[in-house]
């Protein structure tokens, strides 16, 4: 089935926000036929964005939500099938009198979808915000789609179907390979290239081989372990492929300085914690360990009827 994928990158400014929509229908990544907007135009839409949130006096806190809705590439399809499965998923009530700009990517091996969603809107000015039920609800919805369209998502190269449900346990517990996913899921989206993306590995104590010899990226765990990136999951979005296109939408929609704070911020934490851990009971697993407090700050914030921040990040990827 699909994989949807919540980007957290420079989300509060307009400048991340234009940034955003025009790196999503870049003429070298779609074309013009495979873009489109609910309630909007694609080429006005940053224009029209703005005027609703003036309209509203909204033009605080988070101006933009960027998600993509990624295929793989075993299947057997076209940009205009994947475009119109696209289009299908807006269709949802989550969506219902908010903004949307969209647009199907082309330029990879897998072919995908990149939505941009206006955080206010244009009919009662209220703010869009997604619950974790509402998320699964979401991904039902375009695993229905997928179904209707006869589009799959296999696990790698074994041709065995995927069940988001067999990772997701493994994330309730530590182990040293969710440790290694959340590691290599907060370096993606914190890196502009790939260099920047091994110095950030590094400083979270991870060795990388990366060679353009080899197919898949091997990862050092500061234990010893070894993994290759084929076996985190989703494993699409961990591909060379992949990883490369976050930093491409990293380097030219979020800023720079943003992302550096952004990792000295996860650094300091890790250090923290450590520190706290003197028995060294949970420092083994410590953004495992701010995994779970995120965890529990967003249940409580969804017992208050607040619904999720995006842009908070972590557990928006499965």
């Amino acid at each position: 089935m699909a994989i949807l994928e919540f980007i957290n990158g420079a989300n509060k400014t307009y400048s991340g926000m234009n940034k955003a929509i025009s790196y999503i229908l870049q003429h070298a990544k779609t074309k013009p036929h495979l873009t489109g907007g609910k309630d909007c135009s694609p080429k006005t839409a940053f224009n029209e964005f703005v005027i609703t949130k003036q309209n509203f006096r909204k033009e605080k806190g988070r101006q933009f939500v960027h998600f993509t809705q990624s295929f793989s590439p075993e299947d057997k399809t076209t940009p205009e099938i994947i475009n119109e499965a696209g289009k299908k998923l807006l269709e949802h009530e989550i969506f219902k009198n908010f903004q949307v700009v969209h647009a199907t990517h082309i330029d990879r091996k897998h072919l995908h979808n990149h939505f941009i969603i206006n955080t206010v809107s244009q009919v009662n000015g209220k703010k869009w915000q997604l619950s974790a039920k509402e998320l699964e609800m979401l991904k039902q919805y375009s695993d229905e789609i997928c179904k209707e369209f006869n589009l799959i998502i296999v696990d790698g190269e074994k041709g065995n179907y995927k069940k988001r449900g067999e990772y997701r346990a493994g994330s309730k517990g530590q182990s040293w390979k969710y440790e290694l996913f959340l590691a290599v899921r907060e370096c993606k989206w914190s890196s502009r290239s790939k260099e920047e993306f091994i110095d950030n590995m590094e400083r979270l104590g991870y060795k990388v081989d990366w060679t353009e010899e080899r197919k898949y990226i091997t990862f050092t765990t500061p234990e010893g372990k070894k993994c290759r990136n084929r076996k985190l999951y989703p494993p699409e979005q961990f591909t060379k492929e992949a990883l490369i296109e976050a930093f491409e939408i990293n380097s030219q929609a979020a800023d720079e300085k943003e992302l550096k704070n952004r990792m000295d911020l996860i650094l300091t934490m890790i250090q923290m914690l450590s520190g706290e851990d003197k028995n060294h009971k949970q420092g083994k697993y410590p953004l495992s360990m701010l995994e779970g407090q995120a965890r529990k700050e967003r249940a409580i914030e969804e017992a208050k009827g607040r619904g999720l921040d995006w842009s908070r990040g972590s557990g928006n990827e499965m």
